[in-house]
C-alpha cells in the first residue's frame, strides 16, 4: 500500500510540475496574442501608407532620455481605411510551397480615381540561421505593374547583422524605381548597370538570393493572376 502511495505521489508531482509551466505559457499566449496581432496589423498598414507617401499622425515620447516617434494606431487605421482599397484575387498553386489556390489581398491606392500602385504580401521560408521561419515582404508596384514603388520587410528571422540588414532603409530604397521585367537581379562585387539591378547585402549572399527569388516568383505569379482576373 505504501508503494502505491509513493507511486501516486510521484505521478501527481510530475503532473503538477508539467502542468504549471504549461498553464503559464497558455496564459501568456492569451495575453500576448492580441498584442502581436495588432503589431502586425499596424506594421502592414504603416508600410502601405509609407510606400504611397500618405501621412498619418505620430506621437513623440521620451524613453530614458531618448525621443521616440510612435504611430497613432487609431489614425493609422482611419487613414488606411479612407485611402487604401483592398481587393482579393485567387492566388494560384505554388510548386515551391505546395500551396493550392487561396485568396490574396491586393492593396491599391487611387488619387483622383487614378491608380497609383498595387501592393501585396509575399511569404517564403527564410535562408539564415532559422530556415524554418518565414521571410514576409510587402511588394508594391506602380500602375504599369512592373516598376517598384517600394518594398517593406514585414517579418523575418535572418541572421542579425547579416541577412537581418534587409530591414535597413539603404537596402530597401535601392528597389524604388527598379524594373521587374524580365526579372529583378541582385548583383555582387560590381556596380549596378541595368534598370533591374540592385546591390546584394554584404556578407549575406544566401539571403540576398532569397529576396531575389521571393520577388521574382511572387511577381510572376502576380502577373499571371492579374491576367486571369482580366479574363
Amino acid at each position: 500500500m505504501n508503494e502505491y502511495k509513493i507511486f501516486l505521489t510521484r505521478v501527481l508531482s510530475v503532473s503538477l510540475i508539467t502542468a504549471i509551466p504549461c498553464a503559464i505559457l497558455l496564459a501568456l499566449y492569451f495575453v500576448t496574442a492580441p498584442r502581436i496581432a495588432e503589431y502586425h496589423e499596424i506594421k502592414l498598414k504603416r508600410s502601405v501608407l509609407d510606400i504611397f507617401n500618405i501621412p498619418y499622425r505620430t506621437e513623440e515620447k521620451q524613453f530614458f532620455g531618448l525621443k521616440l516617434r510612435k504611430a497613432d494606431k487609431k489614425d493609422v487605421r482611419n487613414v488606411f481605411d479612407n485611402s487604401i482599397t483592398v481587393e482579393a484575387i485567387t492566388s494560384q498553386y505554388n510548386e515551391q510551397t505546395g500551396e493550392g489556390e487561396k485568396e490574396k489581398e491586393l492593396f491599391m491606392y487611387y488619387d483622383d480615381e487614378e491608380l497609383q500602385g498595387i501592393g501585396f504580401i509575399a511569404t517564403r521560408l527564410g535562408y539564415g540561421f532559422n530556415k524554418a521561419a518565414d521571410i514576409s515582404l510587402f511588394i508594391c508596384v506602380g500602375p504599369d505593374l512592373e516598376t517598384v514603388k517600394g518594398i517593406e520587410v514585414l517579418d523575418h528571422a535572418e541572421t542579425p547583422g547579416l541577412g537581418g540588414r534587409m530591414t535597413e532603409e539603404k537596402f530597401k530604397q535601392q528597389f524604388v524605381g527598379k524594373k521587374l521585367k524580365p526579372k529583378l537581379s541582385i548583383v555582387r562585387g560590381r556596380e549596378t548597370i541595368g534598370s533591374n539591378e540592385v546591390h546584394a547585402i554584404t556578407g549575406a549572399s544566401y539571403t540576398s538570393k532569397g529576396i531575389e527569388d521571393i520577388i521574382n516568383e511572387a511577381m510572376e505569379a502576380f502577373w499571371q493572376e492579374m491576367e486571369a482576373d482580366k479574363g
